[in-house]
């Protein structure tokens, strides 16, 4: 496996994380459903936050595939598959347990944005645990 070929997938993966919610696996937000509190405000909902919260984690992801793609050492590499293995995680604790999803099971958010991120995050960490296990002592 080439030294650069992890680095440009997980790139591409944080990426997706970081868009899936807002283009191709829109959260509900995005159809325009808000929650409206009694003073008539109107706040994200749930979906809401965890799409923003994922941003923040492709953002990381797509940092982490960059050091990998320009380091040299193993056992920074190693420790950059460690990274990437949390980060997957985290992506997944988002929308499971961390903030959620909305309560509703119909909703796009539960239907398409939820499995989608999975599906993206658990490529990050196969990707990860591969860069670990080819830079193990």
């Amino acid at each position: 496996m080439k030294n650069i070929t992890p680095s440009v997938l997980l790139c591409v993966l944080g990426v997706a994380l970081l868009a899936a919610p807002w283009t191709f696996a829109p959260v509900c937000e995005v159809h325009g459903d808000f929650v409206q509190t009694v003073t008539g405000k109107q706040l994200p909902m749930p979906c809401g936050y965890t799409a923003r919260a994922e941003i923040g984690v492709g953002a990381l992801v797509m940092v982490t595939g960059v050091v990998l793609g320009i380091t040299k050492s193993s056992e920074a590499r190693r420790m950059l598959g460690f990274m990437g293995i949390a980060l997957g995680a985290l992506a997944i604790a988002f929308p499971v347990s961390i903030i959620g999803m909305c309560a509703k099971a119909d909703h796009t958010c539960r239907t398409m944005t939820q499995p989608t991120i999975t599906l993206i995050s658990l490529g990050i960490i196969v990707v990860a645990g591969i860069v670990l296990y080819y830079h193990r002592k």
